[in-house]
């Protein structure tokens, strides 16, 4: 009797656990949910998607995706649940920023600092290049200066010296 008790409280309490798993995360069955989810960020600190967030009981994410699947619900569309996002959480919870204004920038700077890099090794390089001496090929005639032809002797003499 011990036995089959244990056994049932093992197998109710099993239940229960997943249940409370079950009611604790909305269930992503519905594809709308998950494609629009998928364009917007979770705030809970995983920066994962509202779909993609694993959290379980998520203090942010499970709302959101309850408050989807409510609005598609009511029949709107996914603009009109998109702007309802926005209003209500702020452009930040967008994974793809929108293209205007300040968000502008996030989408602009990865090429202005390329193209500026970019710049930057073109000039050294050029700078680099012109002072380099050109090379002395064979057929070509090497005016010396006289300060080089002093110092020229001067090290034959001391040379003459050692030997």
């Amino acid at each position: 009797m011990q036995n089959k008790l244990n056994l049932r409280n093992k197998i109710v309490l099993g239940l229960a656990l997943s249940a409370a798993l079950v009611q604790g995360t909305v269930p992503l069955t519905n594809e709308r949910v998950r494609r629009l989810g998928d364009q917007m960020q979770c705030k809970c600190g995983c920066y994962a998607s509202i779909t993609g967030c694993n959290m379980i009981n998520c203090h942010f994410s499970d709302p959101v995706r309850t408050q989807l699947l409510k609005l598609i619900d009511e029949g709107k569309s996914d603009d009109a649940i998109i702007a309802d996002m926005v209003a209500a959480y702020g452009k930040d919870i967008l994974l793809k920023p929108p293209a205007e204004g300040f968000y502008l920038l996030s989408w602009l700077m990865p090429f202005v600092w390329i193209s500026g890099g970019l710049g930057a090794i073109y000039l050294v390089l050029r700078s680099y290049l012109r002072k380099r001496p050109a090379a002395e090929g064979p057929g070509q005639i090497v005016v010396e200066s006289a300060d080089l032809a002093r110092y020229r002797d001067r090290i034959d003499k001391d040379l003459s010296d050692l030997e």
